[in-house]
């Protein structure tokens, strides 16, 4: 059924009006605001809010995919009121505002549901940007353990993937209350692909190295980790790209004289995918497929082989593994291939059929 939308409050079109008939503002002397572009984003998003089919059927739209695009309309309605009122002082200001509203235009249109049987081939897109959605792998002190391990997925992601200062990919990384860090993460910063573990017995420790990622926007990517305490002076944290090495560093990480060393978790257990279990905000948007935890190291050409093969989920030293590569039966308890393990997907997600 097609939603018709009540015209807003009298107020609201008493505040609205006058901002239709100017695109530009003097606020308090600091010079011209130009507010074409948020007007141009209110009209669209009006017009998509008075066509858009809301449901729980193919073709619809949810309706709290709705509400939240109404909301970002009302809070352009707010910008303009405050550009015209002089409350707005600098063109990035109202950038912002355009900027926040192209944002909700994508998701809400990504959002258009397409319901697909259990089964059916799918590629999986987790909407981890500004903390909406995570895969949230459960707990176990597996996931962080061990001196020596691999981690290995495949990734892809879209331009715009990456809008806080950090994404974690995968991660069992937290700080302890008196700043020890423990764990490891799999994480983008700037324009870095990163492997951080926290490092001990010193507080506040971490090693870390990254290497410029690859900007084949809408491509699969294999990525893999591998910490190596035993690998003697050199290269014990290295980090391959599709098949070759990325890059590695030794462990330089010394306090009072003394090599800092991994530090599994030992309070939070748990594991996400595109958020960090103990922050939010170090969030991402991507997509996953074939994710394994490994309890050995991986050579390269072991990497090679993974990257282009499957597991049945009783390999020796295999932790845990998900493809992620058909729709669920329950979106809320995915078993991983080992048996022993259950993820869950959050918040903000879709499954685009392959075709």
């Amino acid at each position: 059924m097609r939603r018709k939308l009540l015209r807003r409050s009298f107020l609201l079109i008493v505040i609205f009006f006058p901002v239709i008939a100017c695109s530009t503002n003097k606020s308090n002397g600091a010079g011209e605001l130009d507010l074409e572009e948020m007007i141009s984003k209110m009209a669209e998003i009006r017009a998509i809010l008075d066509t858009a089919t809301v449901g729980n059927t193919d073709g619809t739209y949810p309706q709290a995919a709705y509400d939240e695009l109404e909301a970002a309309y009302d809070e352009l309605v707010l910008g303009v009121s405050k550009a015209k009122a002089g409350m707005l002082y600098l063109q990035y200001e109202v950038d912002t505002y355009v900027l926040n509203a192209e944002k909700a235009i994508e998701a809400f249109l990504i959002s258009l549901q397409e319901i697909l049987d259990p089964g059916t081939p799918a590629e999986l897109c987790v909407f981890g940007t500004d903390s909406k959605g995570y895969i949230d792998f459960g707990e176990s002190p597996e996931f962080g353990a061990g001196q020596q391990w691999t981690v290995e997925s495949w990734i892809k992601y879209d331009a715009g993937f990456l809008e806080a200062a950090m994404g974690d990919f995968i991660s069992t990384f937290n700080a302890t209350a008196d700043n020890f860090h423990e764990g490891w993460t799999i994480n983008f910063m700037g324009t870095g692909l990163r492997t951080t573990i926290g490092m001990g017995p010193a507080p506040g420790r971490v090693f870390e190295w990254s290497g410029n990622y690859p900007t084949n926007f809408g491509e699969w990517n294999h990525i893999a980790a591998v910490w190596d305490a035993s690998a003697g002076s050199t290269g014990q944290l290295r980090m391959y790209l599709n098949g070759n090495l990325f890059w590695e560093r030794d462990n330089d990480i010394i306090s009072g004289g003394v090599v800092q060393e991994y530090v599994p978790p030992t309070l939070d257990f748990r594991m996400y995918a595109f958020q960090r279990p103990t922050n939010k905000e170090a969030c991402m948007t991507g997509y996953i497929k074939k994710f394994r935890k490994w309890n050995a190291v991986k050579s390269q050409s072991e990497i090679q082989a993974l990257m282009n093969g499957d597991v049945d989920g009783t390999e020796s030293g295999l932790v845990c593994a998900w493809d992620f590569t058909e729709m669920p039966d329950d979106e809320s308890a995915i078993p991983d291939k080992t048996g022993k393990h259950s993820a869950s997907i959050e918040g903000s997600h879709k499954w685009f059929e392959i075709k």
